[in-house]
């Protein structure tokens, strides 16, 4: 079961809210933006949705008015349609890549787990059927699962043994097999010491989880620490609801919370290593661990969605579709993660290219490199420090300056080609410096393939012929030669006046940033040819 679109309209944060275009192939699907923003009330969507297939299952008025509906006047003057909780549900639409499901199924499709999870100990001492009520009513409750899933594993144990285990399956071996997935997920994730998952305890003595560490053996769940329980809590439910909830919507809001920022890659790993395959695992979080594990998973299988719910108008109708992490997306998750401390988060790559370094805007070739490549090397940050000499001679200092400053990042040196001749580039890249293959950045930006997708874009193909005609004029006419730079004021000039585009820039600099780096992302030769200038030794 995949998500493929969600739209919400009068409910709780949001006045019109669509969620769209989520790909089937996300198995992962992660909720980024800071507190206040919506997350969690997306997911408490999907618990209504679930609790309205219910039967007998009922919302009280005032829940109904204060906690649902974002504008009390509308209920007041539509208090007869939201006389029922499956009225309230019918205003949320979600929609699924194989179809909706019938209405009594929806409490089969989302296991939704609140922030608010805590049991810091239990102990049961018969076996009583775990509960089949509404574990949560909200997302603000407190989630209370692990005596509970203790009960559920309990009577498992008992159906399989009693008919669903080999008749020759000895009691020893089906203990050892029952626990093995969630034994290795918990030895994966606390590693030194290996926590260890025993077994069940013994209904009669204990009645709780044991564990072992180190040499310490048998010891009691309550005796784990605060994060060993919340990612055992986390590990526990969806190990055990996979059995039930084989082809659903797994969501969890915060999965982080009380565990160290070390391990939450890995618990983002292992989680989504249970989760049946054909289901869907949905984290909202504020961590930099699972959004960088969210990351990596989706450059090597392409399997991950982000939705970024940061400087959004909910108040206003509200478009969301799946994103691919740029650098002022992490910006932005480092802003919300660390506050004051995201400015001394240093990027993986520097770049020193060249450029006025005193402009408050970086300088144009920086500014350009940073917003063409923000997309595929979001951790790279290119950084104007003056004339070809001054980048390629005397940047030794800043380069020594930067990695001390910044251990284990990699700095290095980017030049424009300009006159240089074949023996001089051979120099220069000899010596770990980066030089472009064509004299400097405008002419990739005014390349006939990039002013091309530009006009394409903006519905003026009809110019295309002209333009670029106008283009090979200027240069002939050109004193200086085959320099597309020295010509590129006159170009921007005669492209505005032939186009009519309206707003493209008071300058040729504005509109290179604003509307050629778009264009040269989307060409296939001449962002190729960049990208291999620039990064070749990356």
């Amino acid at each position: 079961m995949r998500i493929k679109s969600v739209h919400l309209k009068n409910y709780k944060r949001f006045t019109d809210i669509s969620i769209e275009d989520i790909p089937e192939s996300a198995r992962l699907v992660v909720v980024i933006g800071p507190n206040g923003t919506g997350k969690s009330s997306l997911f408490d969507a999907f618990l209504l949705k679930a609790q309205s297939s219910i039967r007998n299952y009922r919302l009280d008025g005032d829940t109904r008015r204060e906690y649902y509906l974002k504008d009390e006047q509308q209920y007041r003057a539509n208090e007869a349609r939201f006389s029922a909780t499956q009225e309230i549900s019918d205003t949320m639409d979600i929609e699924f890549h194989s179809g909706n499901p019938e209405r009594d199924r929806w409490h089969t499709i989302f296991n939704i787990r609140s922030a608010y999870r805590n049991e810091a100990d239990f102990q049961v001492d018969n076996m009583p059927r775990s509960s089949e009520s509404v574990r949560l009513e909200r997302i603000i409750d407190l989630d209370r699962s692990v005596s509970d899933n203790y009960k559920r594993l309990l009577w498992k144990r008992m159906a399989d043994l009693d008919k669903d285990a080999p008749g020759d399956m000895t009691f020893d071996v089906y203990r050892k097999e029952s626990l093995y997935a969630l034994q290795v997920a918990m030895q994966e994730l606390f590693k030194n010491p290996v926590l260890n998952l025993q077994d069940f305890g013994g209904i009669e003595s204990t009645g709780v989880f044991r564990f072992s560490k180190g040499t310490a053996t048998d010891f009691h769940y309550k005796n784990l620490s605060g994060g060993e329980k919340a990612a055992f809590d986390l590990l526990l439910d969806i190990f055990v609801k996979r059995h039930e909830y084989q082809d659903a919507i797994y969501c969890i809001d915060e999965p982080e919370d009380h565990i160290a920022a070390a391990l939450h890659g890995d618990l983002l790993r292992i989680m989504l290593d249970l989760v049946p395959e054909e289901s869907q695992l949905w984290v909202a979080t504020h961590s930099i661990g699972i959004a960088r594990k969210a990351f990596d998973m989706m450059r090597q299988n392409g399997d991950v969605a982000f939705l970024d719910f940061s400087n959004r108008d909910f108040d206003k109708p509200v478009v969301i579709t799946p994103q691919i992490p740029n650098r002022a997306f992490w910006q932005s998750t480092h802003r919300v993660a660390l506050d004051d401390l995201a400015d001394l988060i240093a990027p993986g790559n520097i770049v020193l290219c060249e450029g006025n370094e005193a402009k408050a805007d970086n300088g144009f070739d920086a500014e350009c490199y940073n917003r063409i490549f923000s997309d595929e090397y979001p951790d790279t940050l290119f950084i104007s420090h003056g004339s070809s000499s001054q980048v390629e001679k005397k940047s030794d200092a800043l380069i020594a300056i930067l990695g001390a400053v910044a251990k284990g990042v990699n700095v290095r040196r980017l030049i424009d080609r300009d006159e240089m001749t074949d023996t001089a580039w051979n120099e220069s890249v000899s010596k770990g410096v980066a030089v472009l293959s064509r004299m400097e950045i405008e002419e990739y930006l005014y390349d006939p393939e990039v002013i091309e997708e530009f006009l394409n874009e903006y519905g003026k193909a009809d110019c295309v012929d002209t333009i670029l005609a106008k283009r090979e004029c200027l240069i002939e006419a050109n004193p200086k030669g085959n320099d597309v730079k020295s010509v590129s004021r006159d170009l921007f000039d005669f492209i505005k006046k032939t186009t009519h585009i309206p707003n493209l820039g008071r300058r040729r600099e504005e509109f290179a940033k604003e509307f050629l780096v778009p264009a040269l992302k989307k060409t296939h030769s001449v962002y190729k040819e960049l990208r291999a200038d620039v990064f070749s030794e990356i």
